[in-house]
């Protein structure tokens, strides 16, 4: 199919998807999580492209990658914008503090997992360890598509329902910054003979500087209120200029955009409709990025199945580690269960566009004969799509544990009575940890 055409097929199914497939109120918790973050799409474009139908050829995916890039753009400006001081400052300083910590703790232990496996079946070659911290930094994040989604089946109340959705809602900041350093640490060494030798602080400083002298110029260009259909133009240019000078500098386009994004939130006078104007469009984009992103999809191995199991396992063990010991360590207004790690299992769009960025730098490093970023997106998309799955579960198993779940509320609806189950949980006696509050 022609560029132009595969464009336009593009468009269409983006504009059909955001209207028609993010609809799934009746569909099982598991599967709506899939829906809801669009993890369908990738599948889609599986199955136009080159690897399936070839309604999308390899040539016409070169010539739309800047769709991509744009995409990743969007994803993390919009992620960006979300780290208002303001309404960050509204929760409690634990928050924060549990928040970054278990997200940290969870990449060091899947890291530190990873690579002595690699250690002990004598593989712990360059390329394999990039993989592994790659796949760490997809792996200590959350969604809190989730933690609503259960919320609003269970009717759900309480301190660790916000503690929960805070969390999810936050971590990803360390899965973006961690893949800067991955970026950085790794930096190919073509470019970096064009820039002189460039130490990897030094790689982190230009993505930092890139990222706030593109807000800066946002803020200059939108000085005078621009209307609305102008202000998505500008936030259409400004992420893609943003991104794609990022992946010239090969530099992380989701880390730069968040930067953008943090210092237009933080500095804009208007910051809330620029938020808003980026959120009218995020579901065409974010479905342009998936199906793209699926017609790049290769499994070079049946290997990327059995790494697959691996990754889900050592990921959920890793957000219990990480939560269990964030809970004994940092203060808070309420004493939250130790496995509060069960709650964050759900996973999200966010892992596979840090696995997109990967694959776009470092697409064609051999591992044993194999693409590793191939290999590395095919075990992360079946690892996001497994723990969509079942995280519903692990959540709900959370919450119960916490008494934030009404048995009676279940109860109710487990017989189809949604009036009696409203009832139920504006009767629900708070628990102790509410109290705290």
């Amino acid at each position: 199919m022609e560029p132009l055409l595969s464009t336009l097929v593009l468009i269409l199914l983006a504009l059909l998807g955001a209207n028609l497939s993010f609809s799934t109120e009746h569909v099982p918790p598991g599967p709506r999580l899939l829906f809801k973050t669009g993890t369908h799409f990738v599948l889609v474009g599986f199955f136009l492209g080159p690897a399936g139908l070839e309604l999308v050829s390899a040539e016409a995916l070169e010539q739309l990658s800047p769709l991509l890039v744009l995409g990743l753009g969007w994803v993390g400006l919009l992620f960006g914008m979300q780290l208002d001081r303001d309404t960050l400052g509204q929760f409690p300083r634990g928050f924060h503090i549990l928040a970054l910590g278990q997200a940290v703790l969870a990449f060091l232990f899947f890291a530190g997992v990873g690579l002595l496996g690699l250690a002990m079946i004598g593989r712990s070659t360059e390329v394999a360890r990039l993989m592994v911290w790659g796949a760490a930094a997809t792996a200590c994040l959350s969604t809190p598509a989730g933690i609503a989604m259960v919320s609003s089946n269970f009717l759900v109340r309480g301190n660790m329902r916000r503690l929960l959705f805070f969390v999810a809602s936050l971590d990803a900041v360390v899965g973006i910054v961690a893949l800067q350093i991955i970026y950085s640490v790794y930096h190919p060494t073509a470019l970096g003979q064009g820039f002189g030798d460039v130490p990897a602080l030094g790689w982190i400083v230009v993505g930092l500087g890139l990222g706030t002298v593109c807000g800066i110029l946002f803020l200059w260009l939108t000085r005078k209120r621009p209307a609305g259909e102008e202000m998505v133009l500008f936030l259409m240019g400004s992420a893609a200029f943003a991104a794609g000078a990022a992946m010239q500098l090969q530099l992380s386009p989701l880390f730069v955009c968040v930067v953008m994004g943090a210092v237009i939130a933080n500095l804009a006078p208007g910051h809330k409709r620029v938020f808003r104007s980026l959120e009218r469009w995020e579901k065409p984009i974010y479905v342009i990025l998936l199906i793209i992103a699926g017609a790049l999809l290769r499994f070079p191995t049946f290997w990327v199945i059995p790494f697959a199991a691996a990754y889900v396992m050592l990921r959920v063990g890793a957000k219990v580690a990480g939560g269990f010991i964030a809970v004994r360590m940092v203060p808070l207004p309420f004493t939250p269960p130790k496995r509060l790690g069960l709650g964050l299992v759900p996973q999200g769009g966010i892992s596979l566009a840090l696995a997109i960025s990967l694959m776009l730098t470092f697409r064609g490093l051999d591992l044993n004969g194999l693409d590793a970023m191939d290999t590395l997106f095919g075990i992360v998309l079946i690892g996001v799509v497994v723990s969509e799955l079942a995280g519903p579960v692990f959540t709900t198993a959370a919450l119960r544990q916490a008494g934030e779940i009404s048995p009676e509320v279940e109860q109710a609806l487990a017989v189809g009575d949604a009036e009696e189950a409203h009832a139920h949980a504006l009767r629900h006696v708070p628990t102790p940890a509410e109290e705290d509050e």
